[in-house]
């Protein structure tokens, strides 16, 4: 079986009382905010072609079951805890429901953005946060609608369905600056997606500094290396680059040495130690525990997978 990147899925949300249920598909808890609505679905038995259209922008993440999703006349995708979907004000779904049932549930957390203040908010962040790696600034992509959730961006999502189901008279201005957070982490989460594809969309201003690291796994990499690739000063390369892919270079280099582990420990032959060399780690007990950090469990437990 192929080996996939771990999804960060979001917090366990208590489900409905079955008694009080108004519904047994997307039965809807809402909690309203000034510019947002969090909205928890959860269906109860299975069921084909259900629509689904919002006002504003959409950002919907999956917490319990599976549902299988068409946007706008695409192929449908299987839509499962771990990962999210964007969509822009006025793009119907069809939904399928093919497991739900009364002991197999699905719940999902979507949150409907007032689009008034998504443009305000990134606004805001192009002209006091610029990023110099991306022409067209701080933009949502709307042909990466559906992405698996990293650590940084389900704690994101977390922390604003906290905030709108709190009962605290300041929690509008806690939304606010959570919800810069959560575009920012989206943005970013679409663009490391990018590069671990190797799409043809990453920006091609990197793409000399990408090609150099996965050229160079096994050898010392050093951010002033990187930054004489890319014809930046060490100061704003380090910059552009965490802006860019939500990440710093080092942490960049960790996870693409240990997506080159797993390629290895594929080799029932090879061992852990061995692939720890081989992929540029220096040192056994440091990789193990990032390995573990980044994936949840150890190198050896993945490889008996």
């Amino acid at each position: 079986m192929e080996h996939m990147e771990r999804a960060h899925h979001l917090l366990p949300i208590n489900l409905s009382d079955v008694t009080k249920l108004d519904s047994l598909v997307e039965h809807r808890r809402s909690f309203n905010l000034n510019d947002c609505q969090l909205n928890i679905f959860e269906t109860y038995h299975q069921t084909k072609d259900v629509a689904l259209s919002y006002n504003g922008l959409v950002v919907s993440s999956m917490i319990r079951g599976k549902k299988t999703m068409s946007i706008s006349g695409s192929d449908r995708f299987d839509f499962v805890p771990g990962q999210s979907v964007i969509l822009p004000e006025g793009v119907s779904m069809k939904v399928d429901f093919p497991e739900a049932d009364m002991q197999h549930p699905v719940q999902c957390a979507t949150l409907a953005l007032d689009w008034d203040m998504v443009n305000k908010n990134l606004d805001f962040l192009n002209t006091h946060y610029p990023n110099p790696a991306l022409p067209d600034g701080w933009q949502l992509n709307f042909c990466r609608y559906h992405f698996q959730n990293n650590k940084e961006l389900a704690s994101s999502i977390n922390r604003l369905i906290s905030i709108s189901m709190e009962d605290d008279p300041a929690k509008d201005a806690l939304a606010d600056l959570a919800l810069k957070s959560l575009l920012l982490r989206i943005i970013q989460t679409q663009h490391l997606a990018l590069v671990q594809r190797n799409d043809p969309g990453t920006e091609l201003h990197f793409a000399p500094v990408l090609e150099y690291i996965r050229s160079n796994l096994a050898a010392k990499i050093s951010v002033d290396a990187l930054a004489r690739v890319a014809g930046m000063s060490k100061t704003l390369f380090f910059r552009s680059f965490k802006s860019h892919f939500g990440e710093t270079p080092v942490e960049f280099i960790v996870r693409e040495r240990i997506k080159r582990v797993k390629q290895l420990l594929a080799d029932p032959q090879m061992t852990v130690t061995a692939a720890c060399y081989q992929a540029g780690f220096n040192n056994v007990n440091y990789f193990i525990r990032r390995f573990k950090r980044l994936e949840g469990i150890t190198p050896g437990e993945w490889a008996a997978r």
